[in-house]
């Protein structure tokens, strides 16, 4: 195998910006070759930095979980939406924020800025997807839009590929039903938000011209990394968008595997 060259799409490549749901594991497996995709790239000398949506946990659990299934990972070489947060313009000057989500992403939000559970109280909302959201506290969030509060959602994916190709819905389903009940519209923490891309850049110590943004979502992964001004590979052949048009990737490719060899990886082992 050889490495791709001249006006190659992954001509120069020195990055690589890896989405976990779809593109790396699905649930609590990871994709076909994902763990030797990484290692192979490793070992070649490319950055890998794991940029995700997920919206719950920390970097720190996300990359133990990456441990467990076979691919070692340091906390510094993940980035969420939480990891963000601070740095994003409407977290200034610490807003009283209502949080609709997990109790962990509540935590976190705490420690960042006020936290109310009170909708009349909260100057904002920061939305994260909750397996066990209800509709009373759906309502509550609707209210803190109704009076002029702002919107942030910690990613706007409208599904979360699971194991066996099962979907759920996302955290951008549950912000298009506030948007539509409110009139506001939701800005994003993580992808396709040019914001998100700008700080992992930064954090990974990336390059913008040789770093490749990997995923399965046309909507967050292939619309972000263009909206950063990266190249974009997408992995699975998900056809499916909220966007007209859908976004297009540079490449789109079967798996993990397959960008392994127009890399001119080691042979990638297969899981």
């Amino acid at each position: 195998m050889t490495p791709a060259t001249g006006t190659h799409p992954l001509a120069g490549v020195r990055s690589l910006l890896l989405d976990l749901d779809g593109c790396v594991w699905f649930g609590d497996e990871l994709a076909e070759g994902a763990a030797g995709f990484v290692a192979a790239a490793r070992a070649s000398g490319l950055r890998v930095g794991f940029l995700t949506n997920i919206s719950s946990g920390s970097s720190a659990r996300v990359a133990a979980k990456l441990t467990r299934l076979g691919i070692p990972t340091p906390p510094e070489d993940v980035q969420m939406p939480i990891d963000a947060l601070a740095l994003h313009p409407l977290m200034r000057p610490r807003p009283r924020t209502f949080v609709l989500g997990r109790a962990d992403v509540s935590e976190a939000v705490a420690r960042l800025t006020d936290v109310t559970e009170d909708p009349d109280e909260a100057e904002l909302l920061v939305l994260s997807r909750d397996p066990e959201l209800g509709y009373r506290r759906l309502a509550q969030a609707l209210q803190v839009l109704l009076r002029g509060g702002g919107f942030l959602a910690l990613n706007l994916d409208m599904r979360v590929p699971m194991a066996g190709g099962r979907i759920v819905p996302g955290n951008g389903a549950i912000a298009a039903a506030l948007s539509a009940a409110s009139g506001v519209t939701p800005e994003s923490v993580g992808k396709p938000a040019p914001f998100y891309f700008e700080v992992a850049l930064e954090r990974f110590g990336m390059q913008r011209e040789s770093t490749v943004m990997v995923g399965d979502n046309l909507d967050s992964d292939v619309q972000g990394g263009r909206n950063a001004g990266l190249r974009t590979v997408q992995v699975g052949g998900s056809t499916f968008s909220a966007l007209t048009p859908p976004p297009e990737p540079d490449l789109s490719l079967t798996g993990l595997p397959q960008l392994g060899e127009l890399l001119g990886l080691a042979p990638v082992l297969r899981p």
